[in-house]
């Protein structure tokens, strides 16, 4: 066999190999889609069937009234009460009253992100991003300790009156002390949207500069006056805070007892 001949064998050899490899490569890859077909197909329809199944459990049906089933065994209800019913939800759902919701946490929990939440609510709902931040800096800076036992009450308080609307106990531990409640030193104003909407946004003053000052809009020192009326037209109030750490102080917030609602 001639040195021509044998690189011709050659050639054909690794062409067939060639060949053969990228066979095997689409045989591969087309078993590899049908699996994962399959195995996406069984997933869809065990999620199908888990979620018929919460919903199911998620909607119990109501009892029924056995006081208007008449003779032939059918519920019967005359339109006033049925209007009555009506009238009882809609009571119901929009009745609800003020809900305050206190966010505790510790720092490096994502705090921040669940605030948020709540601060972009919408326009029913009033948040404050760590008010007691004042308080802290202040009482620690002056006993160069932390009593946990006398800052835990204070936050209670100081707590209870901003879920109240009322900054009047918070603004002696502002510094420099508001004046006529006006103050340019709010601790992470901007972070509250409550607080830089347009009721609360005062006129700028001359050479008077925020530390924290809004970012939706360009606002004069916070007015706390206007922060109490913004405040009370809200139908929800929320506060975050990493400063709490003693929970059995703020058994008054939950009817007596720490671990309620």
């Amino acid at each position: 066999m001639t040195n021509y001949e044998q690189h011709t064998d050659y050639t054909l050899d690794v062409q067939l190999q060639s060949q053969n490899s990228r066979m095997k490569t689409k045989y591969a890859m087309v078993f590899i889609c049908i699996v994962a077909l399959v195995i996406i197909e069984k997933e869809s329809n065990i999620l199908s069937r888990v979620s018929d199944k919460l919903i199911q459990r998620q909607a119990p049906q109501p009892p029924l009234d056995y006081s208007n089933i008449t003779q032939n065994g059918s519920p019967s209800l005359s339109e006033e009460q049925e209007e009555e019913e009506l009238d009882d939800l809609g009571t119901y759902s929009f009745s609800g009253g003020r809900k305050h919701i206190l966010l505790l946490a510790t720092t490096r929990t994502g705090s921040s992100f669940v605030g948020e939440l709540f601060n972009q609510h919408g326009e029913d709902m009033f948040y404050l991003f760590e008010p007691l931040w004042h308080v802290d800096h202040m009482l620690t800076t002056a006993t160069k300790s932390n009593n946990g036992t006398v800052l835990s009450g204070i936050y209670r308080d100081v707590l209870q009156g901003l879920f109240l609307c009322d900054f009047s106990l918070l603004e002696k531990y502002i510094a420099p002390p508001p004046k006529d409640h006006v103050t340019p030193a709010f601790s992470r104003r901007e972070s509250s949207l409550s607080l830089c909407e347009e009721s609360v946004c005062s006129p700028v003053v001359k050479n008077v500069s925020e530390r924290f000052p809004c970012k939706t809009r360009r606002c004069g020192p916070l007015n706390l006056t206007l922060a109490t009326d913004s405040c009370l037209s809200k139908q929800h109030h929320a506060v975050k805070t990493v400063r709490v750490r003693q929970l059995d102080t703020f058994a008054a917030f939950s009817g007596g007892s720490p671990s309620g609602r």
